[in-house]
């Protein structure tokens, strides 16, 4: 059996998504859906960030508040966003939902992360240094239009393009016992 000339390459290339067919991201989508059910319930919502893995679809709620969250708080919030997700002809193949609290080293992806967490301390690394260096550990000051302002503990504010972080996290801020205990534990 030979093989022809027509056979030697690829029938087809994906390369990309194709022109006119780029699909919405769930996660922007779900957050405008949901942002206002979940203030209504008292919390913030922080993010949603949408996972798949081995063909499982999972979307990952943080949610915040004031004194912070507890398992209680996140099982509530679970139990209203399945009611609406479930609802969302988009999501009838089924997902996997989680909720939680943001965490005390959260990652900081969207500029309304930036915002949130205004005056918590973090660590950016960077694409490209400013002022000589390519890790900044500071305090954030907000973000606007694509921009973050953090002041690092040995300068003045900065102000950094959100698209020249390669990556950011919160940092673990240390606490008293006396602090620790303001929080209820079965909240």
């Amino acid at each position: 059996m030979s093989i022809g000339k027509w056979a030697r390459g690829p029938l087809l290339s994906y390369q990309g998504p194709l022109p006119g067919f780029e699909m919405e991201r769930m996660d922007e989508k779900l957050y405008e859906l949901t942002r206002g059910l979940v203030g209504g319930m008292g919390f913030i919502l922080v993010n949603v960030d949408e996972v798949v893995q081995h063909g499982r679809r999972t979307f990952r709620f943080y949610i915040d508040a004031e004194d912070g969250v507890g398992v209680l708080d996140c099982r509530t919030a679970s139990r209203e966003l399945a009611y609406l997700l479930d609802a969302e002809p988009e999501l009838a193949d089924g997902y996997v939902l989680e909720v939680s609290s943001p965490g005390l080293d959260h990652r900081l992806k969207k500029e309304r992360e930036y915002v949130h967490f205004a005056g918590r301390e973090a660590r950016l690394v960077l694409r490209s240094p400013v002022d000589g260096r390519n890790v900044v550990e500071g305090v954030i000051g907000g973000a606007e239009g694509g921009v973050v302002r953090i002041t690092p503990t040995d300068g003045q504010e900065l102000s950094i393009p959100l698209s020249d972080i390669v990556r950011a996290r919160l940092e673990i801020e240390e606490r008293t016992g006396a602090q620790n205990a303001t929080r209820e534990e079965t909240r």
